[in-house]
């Protein structure tokens, strides 16, 4: 695993820095010409990927849009320079996780943390001469994600983990008894932070609907893969899941592993739909696949690393925007606060009267960063999205990536605007 580590670090940072190297240098020279429109979608993904996601279902249940990594690769390479230097490897979570930032100070307090919330399963699968191994996952209540190893005979040489991957075939599924309780709380969850009220009836309808469709919930799950040195890949996968049922139990699937064949002039979105009958289409050409299986890989997770929330009201100022915060939840990966905007919001900077914020302070405007119990204050990356509701208010999620794991109990106070946020003075909530 050692190997891997080196190549993920050449991978996403070195290859990334070295094929954009001529971009940054004539950066001045010649500034892209991105539309509006592609200027605000890429603005809501970098502060919100999963919030991005769940808008993009909302629209079109049945479709997932890929967006095309080379289009973001420099901002990811700069956010992954920032983080770390070099790749840190301690113990065994580290080694199958290599992707989660870890404290250069302190590497062993960072496995600690992210052993806590970890399941080791260790299962094997060989189908057709391509054997796969998934090792462990990490959940920290919000966010699950999976490392997988495999042994791919004839992989093409070509292959490239920086091409857009299709796998709408592979999905997480979760066990029959406890779809419906996590469903009910999701639409319920759903309804209430839009202001939505559901009768009993109302919210029993959508639940028999949702229920109706077998891949639903929807965690999101994205898979990404990555050549070793010794020919074999690691996977990893992310998925949105939160710890609305006990000890969940799921299945991963994985099918038709493939990649997209990229023309000169893609856009860098790659959009594929399933019928209700299993069809599948696509607006681009798929290569064959590199992992075909099946592969089901039946898992309980254990442990988690829950996120810690905090209610109240606290005022604060972004380059003149005034804000309010009522609530700020702290996960081991990521920091978010819910924020209401103190003025009229115009989206399209085109009535004088009301405030427009443009996509350079959406992306600047986030938590700044935190402070732990030691004293260390540790920066965070990210952004705020925000949305106009049916009654006029704007409201939105502010969120900031720690540049390393973080245990949630021992974060006393967070940077909103250049404030400092002391937890202590806000009401913890038990959720």
């Amino acid at each position: 695993m050692t190997r891997f580590d080196s190549s993920l670090r050449r991978g996403l940072m070195d290859a990334n820095l070295a094929q954009y190297e001529r971009v940054l240098q004539d950066a001045d020279a010649a500034q892209p010409d991105f539309s509006p429109a592609y200027l605000r979608e890429r603005m809501r993904l970098l502060a919100d990927p999963w919030g991005w996601m769940r808008r993009r279902e909302t629209v079109s249940p049945r479709r997932r849009r890929r967006l095309n990594w080379r289009v973001i690769a420099i901002a990811a390479a700069l956010l992954l320079l920032s983080a770390c230097a070099v790749a840190v490897v301690t113990g065994q979570f580290t080694q199958w996780f290599p992707s989660i930032w870890m404290d250069p100070k302190a590497p062993e307090v960072s496995e600690e943390i992210v052993s806590r919330m970890g399941t080791v399963i260790g299962e094997p699968q060989t189908v057709d001469g391509a054997s796969v191994t998934l090792n462990a996952a990490v959940w920290d209540g919000q966010e699950l994600r999976l490392s997988l190893t495999a042994e791919v005979p004839d992989l093409p040489e070509d292959f490239s983990s920086e091409a857009p991957f299709y796998d709408l075939e592979c999905r997480l599924i979760m066990a029959e008894d406890q779809r419906e309780a996590y469903l009910r709380k999701e639409i319920a969850l759903s309804h209430a932070n839009s202001h939505i009220d559901l009768t009993e009836e109302e919210l029993e309808e959508l639940v028999q609907s949702h229920l109706e469709y077998p891949d639903d919930p929807d965690f999101h799950s994205v898979v990404r893969a990555a050549r070793q040195e010794d020919g074999t890949l690691i996977l990893q996968v992310m998925a949105a899941l939160f710890d609305y049922v006990e000890d969940p139990e799921l299945t991963l699937h994985i099918e038709n592993l493939a990649t997209y064949k990229v023309e000169e002039g893609d856009d860098g979105i790659f959009t594929s739909s399933r019928a209700p009958d299993g069809t599948v289409t696509t607006d681009h050409e798929i290569n064959d696949p590199f992992l075909k299986g099946p592969f089901d890989f039946t898992f309980t997770l254990d442990n988690k690393l829950s996120p810690i929330s905090y209610a109240g009201d606290i005022d604060a100022t972004y380059e003149n925007i005034p804000l309010r915060v009522s609530k700020i939840t702290v996960m081991a990966f990521q920091v978010c606060a819910n924020v209401d905007l103190l003025a009229l919001l115009d989206p399209t900077g085109e009535d004088p009267d009301k405030l427009h914020i443009s996509l350079e302070q959406n992306l600047a405007m986030s938590l700044n960063g935190l402070w732990t119990e030691d004293g260390e204050y540790v920066e965070c990356i990210g952004g705020t999205a925000f949305s106009v509701e049916q009654d006029g208010k704007t409201g939105g999620e502010m969120r900031g990536n720690p540049v390393h794991v973080i245990d949630p109990a021992q974060v006393t106070a967070v940077c909103i605007g250049g404030k400092r946020v002391e937890l202590s003075e806000l009401t913890r909530l038990d959720e």
